[in-house]
């Protein structure tokens, strides 16, 4: 089971204390944004992208794989997706923790948002 939820607040000032997995789909980053410092797994991939080795990993999300020592913290669009990612995680052995208002209650909230540029591994 994944940890306590994160609320707001405490995602805008510890942002750098954690990894923040955004879990929707890359088209959804690309239309609405993401929250800076965020990074995209879809959570259709999710699973696999946990059973890769590291250099894959990093091929194809552009980021280094988490040491499960890390808290990653999850959010989607509305937080249904969220909390699943949350949990899948957690059975990975990842301390995690979901912002269960996810990028809706970020920009309704006034976070800042940058261009949704998803990293697309070259094929």
């Amino acid at each position: 089971m994944s940890g306590e939820d994160m609320e707001f607040d405490e995602l805008a000032s510890e942002v750098g204390n954690f990894v923040l997995i955004d879990v929707r789909n890359r088209d959804e980053v690309e239309q609405h944004g993401q929250i800076p410092g965020s990074y995209c797994i879809p959570f259709s991939e999710l699973e696999e992208a946990m059973g890769m080795e590291a250099a894959e990993f990093t091929a194809k999300y552009g980021f280094l794989r988490p040491a499960t020592g890390v808290t990653l913290v999850t959010h989607c669009m509305m937080g249904g997706r969220a909390k699943k990612a949350g949990d899948l995680l957690a059975t990975h052995g990842y301390k995690t923790r979901v912002y269960a208002g996810s990028f809706n209650d970020w920009k309704e909230k006034g976070g800042k948002i940058k261009p949704g540029k998803p990293f697309v591994p070259d094929n």
